[in-house]
């Protein structure tokens, strides 16, 4: 049997966090940029260098930077990982974005109330500062040399005194080796070294969503994939008191139909109550939720 749960954004946040950890404008993530122990399931996980779940580098100089945000038009999958791409000081050209699916580690993964940038900008500078010092620690090594004598410019580090360059890709293995430093370790980039934060840089996705080969939310299909369509009471608060699916049944491509409980005063995020309609293609559903007496 097919069943519809509907959960509300609140009790999702609430099953993240205790209780007390959340509040109004902010949200706790534990241990958010911790990468050991985690499940191994984006390309960053993978990745020969991976100081955190956001960013890895590959030996072949490629940044893998984690998107755990959807994108909903408002390019905030391109946002992110620019703002941990700035902290690196990576080449954006060698940038790949790894779209994350849901996972507790990544904290808060709602992606409405414009809220993005303002719950997750330190932790991206966090993520990008601490592959950029660990990549300056591995060159300061190789060379024997002090690591304040060391900078970087896109995807090479650079010791100043001598001219002597070398490419992250190159440094990845030697520096996956070192401890992942802590936040009061990081020197963060000042608003006047910033190459992509403010600089109005195209959407990551442009050119796939302007020649139709983006992948939308309704594109997704998993295995034994159904549809529902719901009728809702037609005034907030009604409540179903007797309903008649015999005709439903019958249209071709309907499963079932199943009765979802009205919300409990005060509503907040609760479903509203009414018939779903269960089937094969959105179409059958429709057709099926029309054949439905409600009273």
């Amino acid at each position: 049997m097919n069943l519809i749960e509907n959960v509300s954004r609140r009790s999702f946040l609430k099953g993240m966090v205790s209780t007390g950890a959340l509040v109004l404008g902010a949200c706790y993530y534990p241990e958010i940029l911790r990468a050991d122990g985690l499940p191994k399931d984006t390309l960053a996980d993978r990745a020969t260098l991976h100081p955190n779940m956001f960013v890895g580098i590959d030996t072949d100089g490629t940044v893998q930077i984690v998107a755990h945000r959807s994108e909903m038009g408002t390019a905030i999958r391109t946002s992110l990982p620019l703002v941990v791409a700035d902290e690196l000081d990576a080449d954006w050209k060698r940038v790949k974005i790894d779209q994350a699916i849901g996972d507790p580690r990544y904290g808060d993964q709602n992606t409405d109330g414009s809220h993005s940038i303002r719950s997750f900008y330190d932790v991206m500078r966090q993520a990008g500062a601490s592959a950029r010092f660990m990549l300056i620690q591995a060159a300061a090594q190789q060379w024997n040399v002090r690591p304040a004598d060391c900078v970087t410019e896109p995807h090479v580090v650079i010791h100043r005194p001598s001219g002597r360059r070398l490419a992250y890709g190159d440094l990845a293995a030697r520096a996956a080796k070192l401890p992942v430093p802590k936040k009061n370790q990081l020197q963060f980039k000042s608003p006047d070294q910033w190459r992509y934060i403010g600089k109005g840089m195209p959407s990551y996705d442009l050119a796939d969503l302007c020649t139709g080969k983006a992948i939308y939310g309704m594109d997704a299909r998993v295995d034994g994939m159904v549809y529902a369509s719901i009728e809702h009471p037609p005034v907030f608060g009604g409540k179903v008191k007797s309903y008649d699916d015999k005709e439903a049944l019958k249209v071709s491509g309907v499963r079932q139909t199943i009765a979802i409980d009205p919300f409990k005063p005060p509503p907040a995020f609760q479903p509203l109550g009414g018939i779903a309609v269960i089937a094969d293609n959105t179409w059958s559903a429709f057709q099926g939720r029309k054949k439905l007496k409600v009273v």
